[in-house]
């Protein structure tokens, strides 16, 4: 009878999951609102299945008062996810919430495992409260990411903020280097009133502000030198403190930040050979290193002194198989710090391959989504770092699944959203709620444009393209409003140009006849912006009515990414 279960069990387990992640992708296809609804709402609906199909599987083998424990907490996940979800769309109604749900469902996943090992298996002492911990710290992190969009607003100003933000970030890290005891070799935490937080989890996100900051303007040689020297200092505090795996973090994010900020090849095959370089001289100076590597290379060779871990990680995910081993069949507890630094070998071992692929292809859907958000923007700010947040998260499951796999030697940082670990699932989510804020506040801004835009079609409409009178200040004539305002200046403001640049180019005039009028309307949506967003907001960039010219400077800003770079560098 329990060999039935557990195989029903792992294959609904399976089913969901890749139901679920199908559910992602097709998502990046439907255009029609009341679709896209249902999608959401059938993936709450599985996240709820398969939180109840794993709890409950759990609970059969454990019983007793921890079988007990265990059915309250899956009634307290489910209950909280569910209700936040419709809570989050309810008061944020602009926000991703494809996103959003692929953010509930890994935690989901997470939730499952940690409770698994702190309830079944053979190293349980200990561990009995990790998962209560594990969900009142999503909670909390989950209670942020609601929050921070009402501070949108404020957003925008802090580009202006970047060395701030530098100096916020380096004076943490300084004060862990100097004050904090050794965890495992490194200098990585504080505990204050017997609270332990990892301050780098935190600092990433203050880094990532920096990068977006100072380089959401000009890159001038001088400027990316200085953005260096600061990204150096955190890098080599890291180093110091022998937190190589955030350091190489920090490093990627300055590195793929500057060469999306200034376009060069160059810079992106510098910093190669600049991280290249520091791997080696780090290996050379640091003796723990070079023992990763050894273990990496060979870690049969070392399996009594050092290579336990990397073994039982590779015995692990080869056991479980396809289909896995069914949750409680396996033996994840025999890896040390499996709940932390090799939480994808238990999934793998007992979810299965299957589940382990579809867990890292939800993960890509995650950083494609965001990514795809970046490249939407055309303020500079947003752009940089939302890019940045997108490279932060997708690096660190690289460095986390490469590892566990005996890819690249292990760096000890956790899985995103998955990995217990307080300070990483709440800088995570602070990260990825700070993505939503941005991309709320974008469409808000597209959408009170596109609002404008309509109203001033109705009253063109209404006009019926006739009765203009009045010279504007570029020599065309416009109808008067009341207060004696023009038309695009009473909508708009002065910065718009209802018909385009192609207008004024070569020293030319607006519309003069009915017929200059009629073309210039039928060109107005080829004139509309993709996302109704400039470098400084809803086109306060642009004011081609000076002069009669196009001075805004946009022309031909887009580099070979389809980027848009409002005063990069020349290529």
């Amino acid at each position: 009878m329990n060999a039935y279960a557990i195989s029903l069990s792992k294959y609904v387990n399976t089913g969901i999951f890749v139901l679920f992640t199908l559910l992602s992708y097709i998502g990046f296809f439907v255009q029609e609102k009341k679709l896209s609804r249902a999608v959401e709402i059938f993936q709450r609906l599985l996240l709820a299945g398969f939180l109840v199909n794993t709890n409950m599987t759990i609970a059969y083998f454990v019983r007793g008062a921890v079988g007990r424990k265990l059915v309250l907490i899956c009634a307290m996940e489910i209950l909280f996810l569910l209700s936040f979800m419709v809570l989050y769309r309810i008061v944020h109604e602009m926000a991703n919430m494809y996103l959003f749900n692929n953010i509930c469902m890994l935690l989901s996943v997470g939730f499952v495992t940690i409770s698994r090992i702190a309830f079944y298996g053979s190293a349980t002492e200990g561990r009995g409260n990790e998962p209560i911990k594990q969900f009142v710290m999503a909670s909390a992190g989950l209670m942020i990411m609601l929050i921070i969009p009402f501070f949108r607003k404020i957003f925008d100003a802090m580009r202006h903020l970047g060395i701030v933000f530098a100096i916020l970030g380096i004076v943490p890290l300084a004060g862990v280097f100097l004050l904090s005891k050794a965890t495992n070799g490194a200098l990585i935490t504080y505990t204050l009133a017997g609270f332990t937080f990892q301050p780098s989890e935190f600092v990433k996100i203050l880094f990532i502000l920096m990068l977006a900051a100072m380089l959401s303007g000009e890159v001038t040689l001088h400027k990316a030198m200085m953005v260096s020297v600061i990204a150096m200092i955190h890098v080599g505090i890291l180093i110091l403190s022998r937190d190589l795996g955030s350091a190489l973090i920090f490093f990627i994010v300055y590195l793929m930040t500057l060469f999306l900020a200034s376009g060069r090849w160059s810079v992106f095959f510098g910093g190669v050979f600049l991280g290249s370089t520091g791997a080696v001289v780090c290996a050379l100076l640091f003796p723990h290193v070079m023992e990763r590597v050894t273990i990496w290379k060979d870690p049969f060779a070392v399996a009594g002194d050092g290579g336990y871990q990397i073994i039982h990680s590779l015995f692990a995910i080869s056991y479980g198989g396809l289909w896995g081993t069914g949750l409680t069949q396996g033996m994840p507890t025999d890896i040390p710090l499996v709940e932390t630094d090799f939480i994808f070998s238990a999934i793998t071992e007992e979810f299965g391959l299957i589940f382990s692929v579809c867990l890292l292809v939800l993960c890509l859907n995650c950083f494609i989504r965001i990514l795809m958000l970046s490249a939407s923007y055309s303020n500079r700010f947003f752009q940089l770092f939302t890019y940045g947040a997108g490279i932060c998260y997708i690096f660190q499951t690289f460095l986390t699944v490469g590892g566990e796999t005996k890819f690249i030697p292990l760096t000890g940082v956790t899985l995103p959203l998955v990995s217990y670990g307080g300070s990483s699932i709440l800088s995570t989510l602070c990260m990825l709620g700070m993505v939503e804020m941005v991309y709320i506040l974008h469409e808000e801004r597209t959408a009170g444009f596109m609002e404008r835009y309509e109203q001033e079609q109705q009253l063109l409409a209404a006009g019926g393209g006739e009765g203009f009178s009045g010279q504007g200040e570029a020599g065309f004539s416009v109808s008067p409003l009341p207060g004696g305002e023009s038309l695009s200046e009473n909508t708009y403001g002065r910065d718009f140009d209802p018909y385009g640049s192609s207008q004024w180019e070569n020293g030319g005039f607006g519309p003069q006849t009915d017929a200059d009028h009629s073309a210039a309307d039928s060109a107005e949506m080829e004139n509309f912006p993709e996302n109704g967003v400039s470098e400084e907001g809803i086109f306060e960039e642009y004011n081609p009515l000076q002069g009669g010219q196009d001075i805004s400077g946009n022309k031909g800003k887009t580099d070979q990414f389809g980027f848009y770079h409002p005063d990069g560098m020349n290529k």
